[in-house]
C-alpha cells in the first residue's frame, strides 16, 4: 500500500515518518511549498511531487494534513481539477473537523476518514517519539475502516472509533485539557508574580504538585484524586482566597469562582458529602451570603 501525504508540516512529517518506521510505503508529499515536501520527503526516504496529479495518482491511500482551513480546498481541488478519478481512501488529520468535510470526494467513489493523534506536535523529532505512546481517535466510512484500523494495530497505537457527529465534542474535550490547562497554569503563574514570583521560578516550584496531580489521577480518577481546601470543605480558606483576589484583578477572582463552582461538583461525587457546607461553598461561589 503506497501513501500518499497532502501538506508537509508537522504532523504530516512527523506521521509520515512514524509510519516509515513501522515498515510502511511513503510514497511523497506535496506541499504548498516545493521546499516543505522536499524536507519532509528527505525525511522518509520518498518522493517530493511539484504536481498534485502525480501523488494523487499514485497513492492508495492518501492523508490530508494541511491546517484545517485548507482541508476543503485541497477536497474542491481534487474534484475541480479531475484529480480523484478512481476510489481512493482519503484521511485528514484534523481534531476538529469530521469526514464529512471531504463528503464531496465521494462522489467519486472514496472512503473518507479523520484520524486525530490525542497529541500535541511542538516539534517533528520530538513528534515522531511521542507518537509510540499516542492514543487516536478515528471516524468515517464503515467499508474501509478496516484498513486505518489495521495501520494502527500494526504500530502498536490504541485507539477508539467515535461517530461521525460526536467529532465536536470529542474535539471540546481534547481542548479543554490541553489548551485550557496551559491556560490555567497560566493563572495560577500570574498570581505568584503578583508576590514576587516569577513565572520560571514558579513553574518549578509547582512541578512537583502538578506531576503529582496528574498520577493521582492517572491512579485513581478525577474524583478520588481531588484533594485541598474545597474537597475537605473549608470554607474559612475559600473566603480568604477570595478576599486576597478581589484587590488584585476581578477577573482572576471571576476565574477562581468558576473553576470553584466546578471543583465543588467534583468534591461531591467522592470527598465532600457534608451538606451544609456545600451549600455554603456554592453560595460563597455564587457571590451570595450564606449567613
Amino acid at each position: 500500500m503506497k501513501i500518499g501525504f497532502i501538506g508537509a508540516g508537522k504532523v504530516g512529517t512527523a506521521m509520515g515518518v512514524y509510519l516509515k518506521e513501522k515498515n510502511y510505503n511513503i510514497l511523497g508529499y506535496y506541499s504548498r511549498t516545493y521546499e516543505s515536501a522536499q524536507n519532509a520527503a528527505a525525511l522518509t526516504n520518498s518522493n517530493a511531487s511539484i504536481k498534485l496529479e502525480s501523488l494523487v495518482k499514485n497513492s492508495d491511500l492518501l492523508f490530508i494534513t494541511t491546517n484545517d482551513d485548507e482541508i476543503s480546498n485541497i477536497c474542491n481541488r481534487l474534484l475541480d481539477e479531475g484529480l480523484i478519478n478512481e476510489e481512493k481512501i482519503v484521511v485528514h488529520m484534523s481534531g476538529a473537523d469530521s469526514s464529512k468535510i471531504l463528503e464531496k470526494l465521494k462522489k467519486k467513489g472514496c472512503y473518507i476518514y479523520s484520524l486525530h493523534p490525542l497529541q500535541s506536535f511542538a516539534d517533528i523529532k520530538s513528534a515522531v517519539k511521542d507518537l509510540q505512546h499516542t492514543v487516536f481517535s478515528l471516524e468515517g466510512d464503515k467499508e474501509k475502516i478496516k484498513v486505518i484500523e489495521d495501520i494502527l494495530k500494526t504500530t502498536g497505537n490504541k485507539y477508539f472509533i467515535i461517530q461521525t457527529e460526536q467529532k465536536a465534542l470529542y474535539h471540546v474535550a481534547a481542548c479543554v485539557v490541553s489548551n485550557y490547562l496551559v491556560s490555567l497554569l497560566d493563572y495560577g503563574l500570574s498570581i505568584f508574580e503578583t508576590i514576587g514570583i516569577d513565572k520560571d521560578k514558579g513553574y518549578k516550584a509547582l512541578y512537583p504538585l502538578i506531576q503529582g496531580s496528574i498520577e493521582n489521577i492517572k491512579n485513581l480518577g478525577t474524583s478520588k484524586a481531588l484533594t485541598g481546601p474545597i474537597a475537605r470543605g473549608d470554607v474559612n480558606t475559600i473566603e480568604k482566597h477570595i478576599e486576597a483576589l478581589k484587590n488584585i484583578n476581578p477577573q482572576w477572582l471571576d476565574m477562581y469562582k468558576t473553576l470553584g463552582f466546578a471543583t465543588i461538583e467534583v468534591a461531591q461525587k467522592e470527598k465532600l458529602k457534608n451538606l451544609e457546607k456545600i451549600d455554603k461553598l456554592k453560595k460563597i461561589m455564587k457571590g451570595c451570603n450564606y449567613e
